[in-house]
C-alpha cells in the first residue's frame, strides 16, 4: 500500500491554551488589518496553486473536491479494497456533521502546506518571516450565509455570497516583489481545469437520468466548475445543457453577470431557522440536529414536532440558493460534483461552525451532545468502507481521511474537540478571562451562557417571533382590532422521498397566497412575492448516465424508499399579513391574516397555504394521488417557539393540508 497522506491540521500558531480563529470571511477579505491583508494573498495564491495541479496529484483541487462525490474513486486508499463506485457519501446520515470536519481540515492543511512550501519561498528575503507568521494564524474563513450582510449601493441588508466570490478578476500582491498589486483570475470565483481539460476525461461524466415527468435531462462533464444555464430544444422533450453562448438575451444576459446564486430569498426565515437549532429542547437531541434522515420504524417516536428541523436540511438549501434555481444550475447544487465550486469550503466552514456551536451550548448536558447511547445511533446505508445496515457511533470509521501515517481512520469521537484540531471560532474561546471564576478557572456555565447569548445576538428573529425585518415592532402596538398577540409559533413540517424522481434534485416550495400555476409565472419560484419557504433534496441521481452506475449510498435509498425530514417556519410570513402590521400595504394575490389564532390560521391556511414541486432543471412535478412522495403537515403552538418555559405543545392544523395533494390528509385517509 502507498504511504497514506495523514491529516494532522495546522500546527502553526497554537499555543499551550489557545488556538488560531477561522473568521467569518466578509470580516476578513478585504482584510482591515495588516496581518488580513498578507493572509488575504496567501490563501488566494494558494488556492491558486492547489487548483492548478495535475487532476491526478492525489492533493490537487480536482481531487480533494472529488471525496465529495465523482468520481467515485478512490483517495489516499490501497485501489485493491476499493468497490468501484460505492464513493465516500455520508449525506442523510448521523455522520453528516463529524465526517465533513476532517474533511475541511485536510483542505485547510493543504493550502497551509502550499503557502509555506511554495508561495511564501518565492518572496523576497525580507518579506518572508511576516508572511511566515500571518500564515501561521490563518485557519480557513467561514461564509455565515445566515447573517445579512450589508453592501454598499443597498439600503438593507441582505443574504450574499461573499465578496471574495463576486468578481472574475482579484487583486494580489506579486510575490517576485512582495508589494506591487496586480490582477490575477479570481481562484474563488470559478475553479477551471488545468489547461482546461474536460472533468470527463477524469472521470466526471455526464449525468443523465428521466425525471417524474419523461424529460430526459443530460449534464455534461465540462472544463469548469460554474455550468452554464440551458435552453429546452423546441421540438422535443430534451433537455441539452450548454457551455458556451446560448440563445436566450436575457439567460445570455444573466451569465455575464454570473449569478450562479439565487437571489430574492430574503423572505425565507433562513437566520430564525439557524437560531431554531439552538433554543432548549426546541431540537432534543444530537440525532434531531445533525441530520435530515427520518427513521420509519414502527416503533420511532420522532419527539416534538419541532423536531423536524436539522443541521443538514438547511446545509442542502444553502446549496440550492448558491447553486441555482430552475434554469440557472450551478455545480453547488449537484452533491456529486458540489466540492468543485471553491464556494463550497467556506460554506461547509459555516456547517462545521454550527456543529461547534451546537457542541457549546450543549457542554453540559452529556445526554444531548454526542451519540454515545443507543437509540441516539441510526443504521447506515452503507459506502464502500461501511456495511450496509451497519449502526453509525461515534467510533465508525471516517473514511477516507487518516489520522496517522500508520493509516488509521478519524472517528467521529477524533474530532469531537476542535480545539485539539488547532483551530476554532470566534464564539468558542475558552481561554478568555471571562469565561473565569473568582479563582481563575474555567467556569463551564459562563461558557455555555455566552454563546447561547451570542448566537441570539446574532440569529434571533427578535421578541415576537417574526422575521428579523419586523421584529422591531413593540409588544405595546395596538391596532383597530385591539393588541396583537403574536406569541405563536406555526411550522410546516414534510416528510419526503429524496429520489422520487430517480435521484434528481427537486425542492418543494411554499407560498402564502392566491394559488397560481408554475408554468405562469417564467421566472424562478423563489422570487415570488408569495413565496415563502423552500426544501431542497440535494439529492443525487442513482446513475450517472445510461450505462454507468452513480453513487452506491445512493442506490441503496432509492431502494428502500427513504424518508427524509425538514421544516419550513411561516410564523413570520403570517405575522407580516396581519393588519397592524402589513398597514394596507399588500402585494396583489397576498391576503389579511386578522389574527394568529389555531382556527383562525387554519382557515387561512386552507385557502392561502399552497406548494410546487420543480426539479433542479425546472420541470414541474405532479404530485401522485396515490403513494405520495412527500407528507405535508401544519403545526400550531399557542406560544412562541422560544419560550422554552411554557407547557403548550404543538398541534395539528389538519385542515391547512386538506385535499392537498401530499398533504396530511391525502396521506392517511
Amino acid at each position: 500500500m502507498s504511504p497514506v497522506y495523514p491529516v494532522t491540521g495546522i500546527k502553526a500558531g497554537v499555543t499551550g491554551t489557545t488556538v488560531p480563529l477561522r473568521l467569518e470571511v466578509d470580516t476578513w477579505y478585504p482584510g482591515q488589518t495588516p496581518e488580513h491583508l498578507i493572509q488575504n494573498n496567501l490563501f488566494i495564491w494558494a488556492l491558486r496553486f492547489l487548483q492548478e495541479r495535475d487532476p491526478d496529484h492525489k492533493l490537487s483541487f480536482f481531487q480533494i473536491a472529488g471525496i465529495h462525490g465523482m468520481p467515485y474513486q478512490p483517495w489516499d486508499e490501497d485501489t485493491d479494497a476499493i468497490t468501484a463506485n460505492e464513493g465516500y457519501c455520508t449525506h442523510d446520515s448521523l455522520l453528516f456533521p463529524s465526517w465533513h470536519r476532517p474533511y475541511m481540515l485536510l483542505y485547510e492543511q493543504v493550502l497551509y502546506e502550499i503557502m509555506v512550501k511554495q508561495v511564501i519561498p518565492q518572496l523576497p528575503e525580507d518579506k518572508q518571516h511576516e508572511w511566515t507568521d500571518a500564515a501561521a494564524t490563518w485557519r480557513l474563513p467561514y461564509w455565515d450565509w445566515a447573517q445579512k450582510k450589508t453592501r454598499e449601493g443597498q439600503d438593507e441588508t441582505l443574504y450574499d455570497v461573499p465578496l471574495i466570490t463576486k468578481q472574475p478578476r482579484i487583486g494580489v500582491i506579486d510575490l517576485k516583489d512582495g508589494v506591487t498589486v496586480f490582477y490575477i483570475d479570481n481562484p474563488m470565483y470559478k475553479f477551471t481545469m488545468p489547461d482546461e481539460e474536460r472533468m470527463g476525461c477524469f472521470g466526471i461524466s455526464d449525468i443523465q437520468d428521466t425525471d417524474a415527468n419523461n424529460n430526459i435531462t443530460t449534464i455534461p462533464a465540462q472544463a469548469t466548475s460554474r455550468w452554464a444555464t440551458y435552453e429546452p430544444e423546441s421540438d422535443t422533450v430534451s433537455t441539452q445543457w450548454t457551455e458556451g453562448t446560448v440563445r436566450n438575451s436575457l439567460i445570455t444576459s444573466t451569465l455575464n453577470e454570473h449569478p450562479w446564486y439565487g437571489k430574492g430569498i430574503d423572505n425565507v426565515p433562513l437566520a430564525e431557522m439557524v437560531y431554531r437549532l439552538y433554543v432548549h429542547d426546541y431540537i432534543a437531541s444530537y440525532t434531531q440536529f445533525a441530520t435530515t434522515k427520518f427513521r420509519t420504524s414502527p416503533d420511532y417516536d420522532p419527539g416534538s414536532p419541532a423536531a423536524y428541523l436539522n443541521l443538514e436540511y438547511i446545509h442542502n438549501n444553502i446549496h440550492n440558493w448558491t447553486g441555482g434555481f430552475d434554469k440557472y444550475v450551478g455545480h453547488m447544487a449537484e452533491p456529486a460534483v458540489a466540492a468543485y465550486d471553491p464556494i463550497f469550503w467556506m460554506h461547509h466552514a459555516n456547517v462545521d461552525r454550527q456543529f461547534a456551536l451546537w457542541q457549546g451550548i450543549s457542554l453540559l448536558d452529556p445526554t444531548k451532545n454526542w451519540f454515545e447511547s443507543r437509540n441516539e445511533q441510526l443504521e447506515d446505508d452503507g459506502n464502500w468502507y461501511i456495511r450496509t445496515g451497519d449502526l453509525d457511533t461515534p467510533s465508525t470509521p471516517l473514511a477516507p481521511f487518516h489520522k496517522d501515517a500508520e493509516g488509521n481512520y478519524y472517528t467521529s469521537d477524533d474530532v469531537r474537540d476542535i480545539h485539539k484540531l488547532g483551530y476554532t471560532y470566534p464564539e468558542l474561546q475558552p481561554w478568555l478571562d471571562k469565561y473565569k471564576d473568582t479563582h481563575g478557572n474555567f467556569d463551564a456555565s459562563l461558557y455555555v451562557a455566552d454563546i447561547k447569548a451570542m448566537i441570539k445576538a446574532i440569529y434571533s428573529p427578535g421578541e415576537i417571533g417574526a422575521p428579523t425585518e419586523i421584529s422591531s415592532i413593540p409588544r405595546s402596538l395596538t391596532s383597530p382590532l385591539g393588541q396583537p398577540d403574536f406569541n405563536k409559533d406555526i411550522i410546516v413540517n414534510v416528510t419526503y422521498n429524496r429520489f422520487a424522481l430517480n435521484g434528481i434534485p427537486y425542492t418543494i416550495y411554499f407560498f402564502l397566497g392566491a394559488p397560481f400555476s408554475p408554468p405562469s409565472y417564467s421566472d424562478p419560484l423563489h422570487t415570488h412575492p408569495q413565496h415563502v419557504g423552500f426544501i431542497y433534496t440535494f439529492s443525487n441521481p442513482i446513475h450517472r448516465n445510461r450505462a454507468a452506475p452513480g453513487c452506491g449510498n445512493c442506490r441503496r435509498k432509492a431502494l428502500t424508499d427513504t424518508k427524509s425530514r425538514a421544516q419550513v417556519p411561516i410564523t413570520g410570513a403570517l405575522i407580516a399579513r396581519h393588519p397592524a402590521i402589513h398597514n394596507g400595504n399588500l402585494p396583489h394575490g397576498i391576503h389579511e391574516l386578522p389574527s394568529l389564532e389555531s382556527d383562525t390560521v387554519g382557515e387561512y391556511l386552507e385557502k392561502h397555504l399552497h406548494w410546487s414541486i420543480r426539479s433542479h432543471t425546472g420541470s414541474d412535478i405532479d404530485i401522485p394521488e396515490e403513494a405520495p412522495f412527500v407528507e405535508i403537515s401544519v403545526y400550531h403552538r399557542n406560544a412562541k417557539f422560544d419560550d422554552v418555559g411554557n407547557a403548550a405543545r404543538y398541534e395539528r392544523v389538519e385542515r391547512a393540508t386538506r385535499s392537498k395533494p401530499g398533504g396530511y390528509r391525502s396521506v392517511t385517509a
